[in-house]
């Protein structure tokens, strides 16, 4: 079996592989998230679990650490969905101003609600490339 280099690029697309699938960035193994079967409320979908537990890494590691991932990743693609869905809606159909805003806020809401696991996940696999836990300031 051959090994890989690890450059910066194939760092950074192993933690983006990682969290697409929802897995750890640091092992690749463990899950961020409980599994959708396990789901049972709006709430349980947004959460994340407390940590790795086969290498300790901590996905949550304080009140409103995922508040930029939200608006970096969550709003941001659901504006531009939404934008999209508007401009699209507008140009191919002939409907009221009331029926275009339903048919294009419903979705994005829908849209942003379904991306929010993944942009935690990103969010996480961004700061481990950028801020390896052994390169972290003392809290």
């Amino acid at each position: 079996m051959t090994h890989v280099t690890s450059t910066p690029w194939n760092r950074a697309w192993l933690y983006f592989y990682r969290s697409m699938l929802w897995k750890c960035p640091v092992c690749g193994v463990s899950p961020i998230f409980r599994p959708i079967s396990q789901v049972r409320s709006l709430r349980a979908w947004f959460e994340t679990l407390p940590g790795c537990p086969r290498c300790d890494y901590v996905y949550d590691r304080e009140p409103g650490y995922f508040m930029l991932a939200f608006w970096m990743f969550d709003y941001s693609a659901a504006a531009l969905f939404g934008i999209a869905l508007y401009f699209t809606l507008r140009h191919y159909f002939i409907l009221s101003t009331w029926s275009l805003l339903l048919l294009t806020l419903i979705p994005v809401s829908i849209f942003a609600i379904l991306i929010a696991r993944h942009s935690k996940a990103v969010y996480l696999a961004m700061d481990h490339y950028f801020f390896r836990d052994e390169e972290r300031p003392e809290q």
